[in-house]
């Protein structure tokens, strides 16, 4: 059971790491050039998609423990991971650093919405794993 609740997390871990650049990339070939890749790189997306990915699929697995019926443990998990999303969201968009410094000239011009834009990214792996959830963990 384990191993398919780590799969579960893992997959969606890679999958919401693939969304997270196609939308940072999304910004760099838009008409307005913006490449945020510098603070946004591949490395920081993919270490912040595993993280959430590795800590949802491990209280999920404790949880399942602790508690033994599968439909209340998706429940819980579910309703922390979606409280988690919107907790950081909220960090992304409150949490502002007065003296990010961007090399890019474009960046660097719309650096105050660096971290607006970097918001959604917080609900790419809830998605995720609501995603790929049920073709891991059979209920």
């Amino acid at each position: 059971m384990f191993r398919n609740i780590f799969f579960a997390g893992l997959t969606a871990s890679i999958f919401g790491t693939l969304i997270s650049v196609a939308y940072i990339f999304v910004f760099k070939y838009s008409p307005l050039e913006v490449d945020f890749t510098e603070k946004a790189s591949f490395i920081y997306l993919l270490s912040f998609n595993l993280l959430i990915g590795m800590i949802t699929c491990f209280v999920y697995f404790a949880f399942l423990k602790i508690v033994k019926k599968e439909n209340i443990v998706s429940f819980i998990v579910s309703f922390l991971l979606c409280g988690v999303s919107i907790l950081l969201a909220l960090m992304f968009m409150f949490t502002v650093d007065t003296t990010l410094v961007f090399k890019n000239e474009n960046a660097e011009l719309y650096k105050d919405y660096y971290y607006f834009i970097l918001a959604p990214i917080s609900f790419f792996p809830a998605l995720s794993w609501f995603t790929f959830n049920p073709l891991f963990i059979k209920k």
